[in-house]
């Protein structure tokens, strides 16, 4: 398996995929993991902490999900320090970027699941 069918499974463990809009899985006391389908094939997950006064996405990341090949890939990734992006641009790709959100995303995917962050149907 790797690391994009890694991130698929545990997506999909957490129960990403029967979301249909705007959801939040309760683990007190970690902070809430916020779940949003943006369009059919990308969610957006996050931790929203109160920050002097402010909500803060940290982090906030963008993920493109195929079922047909069962895997998924970071797009987007932003907290307090700012962004990084995969594609910047139509028909570029930061390879680099793309790497690095990988592998953070496997972790704290699997930091999740571990903390029993799993959506109840």
């Amino acid at each position: 398996m790797d690391i994009y069918q890694s991130i698929y499974d545990k997506l999909d463990r957490i129960g990403v995929f029967s979301v249909n809009q705007y959801t939040v899985i309760e683990k007190p006391p970690d902070l809430p993991l916020c779940i949003d389908r943006l369009s059919d094939d990308v969610y957006a997950l996050s931790h929203n902490p109160v920050i002097e006064g402010v909500v803060v996405a940290d982090p906030d990341m963008e993920i493109r999900v195929s079922h047909r090949t069962r895997t998924a890939e970071p797009l987007l990734f932003q907290d307090r320090s700012g962004k990084r992006v995969v594609y910047p641009e139509p028909g570029k790709v930061n390879l680099t970027v793309k790497n690095d959100l990988a592998e953070y995303l496997d972790r704290w995917l699997s930091d999740l699941l571990s903390k029993g962050y799993i959506r109840s149907q």
